[in-house]
């Protein structure tokens, strides 16, 4: 018999994405499709995997990324597929690396460059022209960043290859920048609004699946809803979706101002009920402060926001929402207290020198009354009261400190935490910290919603990543959730049936985003599959050394090809740019 298929996966339990019940049958592959699930015999192809014992399931879909942006520079997005994300949506918090004709707006991956593309002691001018971006750039990675428009971006990813499947949304705060400039704090003109309108055509038309907004942070921050209302009808015209980092924070400067949480959700629904378009409210958390944490109105907070999204779905709107699976995010984690004081340690010129002035007690008073006057933002007791309970110390040459919170310190030795923490760097000034954002019991709640997906926030690198590359101490890495966000999930956070956990990233985002024929394991569904043993699944989630990549995805097929056999990359770019189908 000749050989049918390329390859064969037998004798799996085949987990298919719909939530359905799972079930043990093999899978026919022939070039990038499923063209057979069922009995197949060992003679019809020569490269057969035996998953005996081992869940198959669709690739993982991460819903909320950052990592469109460093793709040019890590285009095999490992850390991702170590993982099992094999499609990945991108162009979230209002950040895209185009269009890009003007003015680039900070998009993190290259903050440690920052500095010298617009040198900063506290906080950093985000938007700059972009040719002093592409000269730091250039230097610094020996990488060309030679396109201006989204298609062209695109095409870019497309002629190099991408390691997994990439959804694009064009991100307002670009846009926004590109087209003002500086001048972001106002109303756009009439001019600049079609201007913004051609560059949203150009994207959607190059394959952009809609806008992404993020409401804490510039220029994007400074749109009104008549400016979002009308951007996201332009969308409209070429069946997009929006995405939106709602307002939670506030814009994180000195002036710092937390805005009410509830009224962020309700923004993001009410634009979705106004626009008729879909959307994906990013990294969603509740909707309330809650001073001092407590576990159980955690919970409460979680149900009474869901109860505000399923008031809107009642409504009609179609929406869908990101966690993060753990009580931190973000794209970027800071390992060691130091980090915290970043601007004296600029101007002390190191570290050592730093923690010399520290011995001062009348610089330590000058330090302690600017972080309570609120003028930094990265320690403010004013926005966050609950800062000290949830930084907590990982290693430090005083051991008994390990594992204790900021204000347990402060109150071992007498004195408020901000000094705590001071005296704290003068014991070790290599003291390493792990700060928390919120409780597990409300990250939990909100997943067991039928609109709940997963996400990492972050970009995609090696094990080797970007930041803290020459430098005494790494002002930031990598958040850990780059490597293992999806199995801290399915490991920590999972739902009451496997089938149901990884439904929530596989078949229900493919669904709600629009791919038709990506996130289950049916005939004819583009062959993006995953073979693992759960009892083998390891997160190896690290803050003190945070890129280290997950372990037990055993093979990881992305459009038919192996990018992950027998635990190790394979070095194929088999990825794909999912362009959006402009069909109304």
């Amino acid at each position: 018999m000749s050989n049918m298929f390329d390859v064969v996966i037998k004798n799996g339990v085949i987990v298919d994405g719909s939530g359905n019940k799972s079930y043990q049958a093999d899978i026919g592959i022939i070039s990038d499709k499923i063209a057979k699930i069922g009995l197949i015999d060992i003679s019809q192809s020569e490269t057969i995997i035996d998953a005996t014992g081992r869940y198959v399931t669709p690739g993982f879909i991460d819903t909320h990324s950052h990592a469109d942006t460093s793709a040019f520079l890590f285009p095999d997005c490992q850390s991702y597929l170590k993982q099992g994300i094999t499609t990945f949506i991108g162009g979230t918090c209002g950040d895209s690396n185009a269009p890009l004709n003007n003015y680039w707006i900070r998009k993190y991956w290259e903050y440690d460059m920052w500095n010298e593309i617009d040198p900063f002691i506290f906080y950093p001018e985000t938007i700059q022209p972009v040719e002093r971006v592409k000269k730091v750039v250039l230097e610094k990675t020996g990488v060309m960043i030679d396109w201006k428009s989204f298609g062209e971006y695109l095409s870019r990813l497309e002629n190099t290859g991408i390691g997994t499947n990439m959804v694009a949304m064009l991100g307002h705060s670009q846009l926004r920048a590109d087209v003002m400039g500086k001048a972001g704090d106002r109303r756009p003109t009439e001019i600049e609004m079609e201007e913004m309108k051609h560059h949203i055509s150009e994207a959607m038309e190059s394959g952009a699946w809609g806008i992404s907004f993020g409401r804490d942070y510039p220029p994007s921050a400074f749109a009104d809803e008549e400016e979002m209302l009308e951007l996201l009808r332009h969308v409209k015209q070429y069946n997009g979706m929006f995405s939106i980092h709602w307002k939670r924070t506030g814009i994180r400067n000195a002036s710092a101002n937390r805005p009410n949480k509830w009224s962020g959700v309700e923004e993001a629904l009410n634009l979705a009920y106004k626009s008729g378009l879909k959307v994906q409210i990013s990294h969603l958390d509740t909707g309330f402060e809650i001073y001092p944490s407590n576990k159980e109105l955690e919970i409460v907070a979680a149900k009474e926001t869901l109860k505000l999204i399923d008031k809107y779905l009642e409504m009609g709107v179609k929406a869908a929402f990101d966690v993060i699976p753990g009580t931190s995010g973000g794209i970027v984690h800071v390992p060691y207290l130091a980090g915290y004081f970043m601007p004296w340690l600029k101007q002390a010129g190191s570290l050592s020198n730093f923690i010399n002035c520290l011995k001062a007690y009348d610089y330590r008073d000058e330090v302690v009354n600017r972080i309570y006057s609120g003028h930094w933002y990265n320690i403010n007791p004013i926005v966050d009261p609950e800062w000290d309970f949830k930084m907590v110390i990982s290693k430090c040459k005083e051991i008994t400190y390990e594992g204790l919170t900021i204000r347990h310190i402060a109150d071992l030795m007498g004195i408020d935490s901000v000094r705590a923490v001071l005296m704290v760097l003068l014991e070790d000034k290599y003291t390493m910290v792990h700060k928390h954002a919120k409780l597990i019991e409300g990250v939990r709640e909100l997943l067991k919603h039928d609109r709940a997906s997963v996400c990492t926030d972050t970009f995609s690198f090696d094990e080797k990543g970007i930041y803290g590359l020459d430098s005494e101490i790494p002002e930031i890495l990598p958040h850990p959730h780059t490597y293992c966000a999806f199995p801290k999930y399915i490991l920590e956070s999972g739902m009451d049936s496997i089938e149901k956990t990884i439904r929530k990233i596989s078949g229900f985002p493919a669904e709600f985003t629009g791919l038709s024929d990506r996130g289950m394991i049916r005939e004819c569904y583009y062959a993006d599959i995953l073979i693992f043993d759960i009892d083998n699944l390891r997160t190896n989630e690290n803050y003190k050394e945070p890129r280290k990549y997950a372990e037990g995805i055993e093979y990881a097929f992305v459009n038919g090809d192996l990018a992950i056999e027998n635990s190790h990359f394979t070095g194929k770019r088999s990825g794909k740019i999912l362009k959006n189908k402009q069909d109304v």
